[in-house]
């Protein structure tokens, strides 16, 4: 009876919403892993080996890496998997995660002035890295698949502090807008807030999801959980109780803009995107031509949103 009237919620608020297609595609070679947005310029990791780089507005590729074939577990030749790809503050550095032999990972630095790639960790520092990202120009934020953050100094190679968060498999991190806390999650479902300069846990959210998180997304005090157990849950420093959004479907992916007034995320099968106003609690936009299992959302602004999935396509919506 609950899920039914769960299903019956959700129906509603869709039927409510105004229906948005996108407004433009960019298709790149293989299928999208992770996308990171900064200004005019969409980075784009893929399946193939590459990672790819956009002037999304005029959607026109201005340059690409591609990285070196290595083998299978059979020991046939395949393109490496690009994991994730993170820019310091003026994008003269990147920081690029991507497959090795043996099921390993490569943390890379890439300059694309000088095009010089340089390796951080790899297989000999014996980490299971998942996830990378800047937090400031010297200093990297490194997420391992048994739920340990890592402050990584780049200068050194040295690590500054190391917080082992719990005993559940990492899923997903975000940093705030200063880059001063992150918001880290794992499958249990909880979100750990840790200072990024000290390693310092400030504050846990729980009980909105009760299963694995698969992504989340950190804004204006606010943290957009996405969760395997069919909910998205916006959670607010100084409020106990959060905002909880039943969907049709796993959220496997999720953002807030800015102000964290507007919540996007996953809604059902076809991998429509629901955009609520977390003031009302309500559905605005229904925006839907995903063809896959949606994996990134982005806020570029209050009215554009670009979002990847586990294709080659990536879409850039307009809302009013």
């Amino acid at each position: 009876m609950r899920t039914l009237l769960t299903m019956l919620f959700a129906a509603a608020l869709a039927f409510a919403a105004t229906t948005v297609k996108p407004q433009h595609t960019i298709d790149v070679e293989g299928n999208v892993v992770d996308m990171i947005v900064k200004g005019d310029i969409l980075y784009a990791a893929t399946d193939a080996g590459k990672l790819e780089v956009y002037d999304w507005k005029k959607r026109t590729l201005l340059w690409e890496i591609a990285f070196e074939t290595i083998h299978d577990f059979m020991g046939d030749p395949m393109k490496p998997k690009v994991f994730c790809v993170d820019a310091d503050s003026k994008g003269d550095t990147l920081a690029v995660m991507a497959q090795d032999e043996e099921g390993e990972r490569i943390l890379y630095l890439y300059e694309p002035a000088s095009k010089k790639r340089t390796r951080l960790l790899d297989k000999k520092d014996h980490i299971q890295m998942r996830e990378a990202r800047f937090v400031d120009d010297e200093h990297l934020l490194v997420a391992t698949m048994s739920n340990e953050l890592m402050l990584l100094h780049i200068p050194t190679h040295s690590f500054v502090w190391r917080k082992k968060l719990s005993l559940s498999t990492f899923s997903d991190f975000q940093l705030n807008e200063d880059r001063t806390k992150v918001a880290s999650t794992c499958e249990s479902g909880i979100v750990y807030i840790v200072d990024t300069r000290s390693g310092k846990l400030l504050k846990t959210f729980e009980g909105g999801n009760k299963d694995n998180v698969f992504k989340v997304d950190f804004k204006n005090f606010k943290v957009l959980a996405c969760g395997q157990d069919r909910k998205a849950v916006v959670y607010s420093f100084g409020h106990d109780k959060p905002i909880i959004y039943p969907t049709e479907f796993l959220v496997y992916a999720g953002a807030l803009n800015k102000t964290a007034k507007l919540s996007a995320f996953q809604i059902d099968e076809n991998n429509d995107i629901g955009v609520y106003n977390n003031l009302t609690r309500s559905m605005r936009y229904k925006l839907v031509g995903q063809q896959s299992v949606l994996n990134t959302i982005v806020f570029v602004d209050d009215h554009t949103l670009i979002s990847s999935s586990d294709d080659n396509h990536i879409l850039i919506w307009r809302i009013p």
